[in-house]
């Protein structure tokens, strides 16, 4: 259905296929809320994208893609697009104003991969890798050449996550609500983590807001340890460079 693929596209996730191919039709692959599962991986064809369905995503935490509590997830899409209608959800008119319309939302999941792909114009971030199940934090997680284009609140923010990796990784043009930020780790409370977290060859460039942002008022003397790793990372055009911020 050109006006609607929702159906079919939650369908062919469901339906337990532990490969799936979304091809390149010539036209967006239109789609409100779609619920990923556990033990696929989905391969975006070159030229393929996946347009948010105008006028919905109506719910302050609509995102355009979900894996909660999920384990071995696979994003592939070397030149596709995942697209949302930022714009639209900065208009108090037509939205209530939130922050967390993200393109993929990704929480308290294992050993997910995300490649290749094109995320933009969110309602709130590139990606987010937050919560589901409080004390279950996201781990074994690869971001890898993905660009987080035009977004409302962060390119990318990490709540919690241990073992993560995010490499060749372009985060670029994050202007509505603050913080702003290309990339943002920002735990919301004391047990949750920021555990062996590599950036490597990333840029972080044109955000209204940092590039880098470390804002961890939130975490304890008994919180786990960071550890946070930047390697051969740059920013350009963006208000600072690095922000990091503990307690009050």
């Amino acid at each position: 259905d050109p006006a609607d693929s929702t159906k079919a596209r939650q369908a062919a996730i469901d339906s337990g296929v532990r490969k799936l191919i979304v091809g390149n039709m010539g036209q967006p692959w239109v789609v409100d809320k779609i619920r990923l599962a556990s033990d696929q991986e989905i391969v975006f064809e070159r030229g393929a994208v996946v347009q948010a369905k105008r006028g919905a995503f109506k719910g302050k935490a609509d995102a355009l893609f979900t894996a909660a509590l999920k384990q071995n997830v696979t994003l592939t899409g070397y030149g596709a697009t995942l697209r949302m209608w930022r714009q639209d959800y900065d208009d108090p008119a037509q939205y209530e104003h939130a922050e967390w319309r993200h393109t993929l939302s990704i929480c308290s999941c294992s050993n997910v991969k995300v490649c290749g792909l094109t995320l933009a114009e969110s309602g709130g971030d590139g990606i987010y890798l937050g919560v589901a199940k409080k004390g279950i934090t996201n781990k074994d997680v690869v971001i890898r050449d993905v660009n987080c284009v035009d977004h409302y609140r962060q390119g990318i923010s990490v709540i919690s996550a241990e073992n993560l990796l995010i490499e060749k990784c372009v985060l670029k043009n994050t202007a509505g609500t603050a913080p702003m930020a290309g990339i943002d780790f920002e735990p919301n409370a004391a047990d949750e983590k920021l555990v062996n977290c590599v950036m490597r060859d990333c840029i972080s460039e044109n955000n209204k807001g940092e590039a880098y942002e470390f804002y961890l008022k939130q975490l304890k003397a008994e919180s786990a340890p960071i550890s946070i790793r930047l390697e051969n990372c740059r920013s350009a055009g963006c208000r600072r460079a690095v922000g990091f911020s503990t307690g009050d």
